[in-house]
């Protein structure tokens, strides 16, 4: 038995398996995820994952978590770009982001394995990604507000609430509502943001 490892390399251990994981789902689809395959992927001993992870569901929940954080990272970039670009175009690199994002993609695909729908749900609901989406429109809305870029009777929040709810419809929806090409989305969103706009900034 070999020295046992620092909470340094474990934590070592577990990023590396996550980018190697994401890497194999994203190329060859849920379905090959299992906890052999992870091995194989990380070129490791098929025992080794087992050493950070408990099981398949475990490696799901961090693969998920990892995927929503980065997507709320992209997010917060968005927001502190508040004031460059157009608010409509900057609307529609919000969408983008969301729609085109790898977790989206993640989470879709897990989903779609009945064995990891359960899982996939459940850790969207302890990320609180959902939720993000929304608060983050608002806090754009804010920051434009601020300025002086957004008309003032503007209510960010309910703003929000309809951009994103509008967006995450189209994520949910799947072929039910079949989804428009992204730069029709874009110019939507450019068309709904026009209402908002300051006709005529101050100074």
């Amino acid at each position: 038995m070999g020295p046992k490892r620092t909470p340094e390399e474990t934590a070592e251990l577990r990023e590396s398996l996550i980018e190697h994981g994401l890497r194999l789902v994203h190329r060859e689809g849920a379905a090959t995820l299992t906890m052999r395959a992870l091995a194989a992927e990380a070129r490791c001993s098929v025992g080794l994952p087992y050493k950070v992870f408990e099981n398949r569901e475990a490696v799901v929940r961090a693969l998920v978590h990892e995927e929503f954080r980065r997507l709320m990272a992209a997010l917060e970039r968005w927001i502190a770009e508040a004031g460059e670009s157009a608010v409509g175009k900057n609307l529609g690199r919000y969408a983008r982001l969301v729609l085109g994002s790898p977790a989206v993609a993640l989470a879709t695909d897990l989903g779609h394995d009945p064995s990891l729908a359960h899982t996939v749900e459940e850790t969207a609901t302890e990320t609180g990604v959902v939720p993000a989406l929304e608060d983050a429109v608002r806090r754009y809305l804010e920051a434009e507000k601020r300025f002086d870029r957004l008309a003032p009777e503007v209510d960010e929040g309910a703003y929000a609430f309809l951009i994103a709810g509008a967006v995450h419809n189209l994520l949910m929806s799947g072929e039910a509502y079949p989804k428009p090409e992204m730069e029709r989305i874009e110019q939507l969103l450019q068309l709904a943001a026009r209402p908002l706009v300051r006709r005529s900034p101050r100074g």
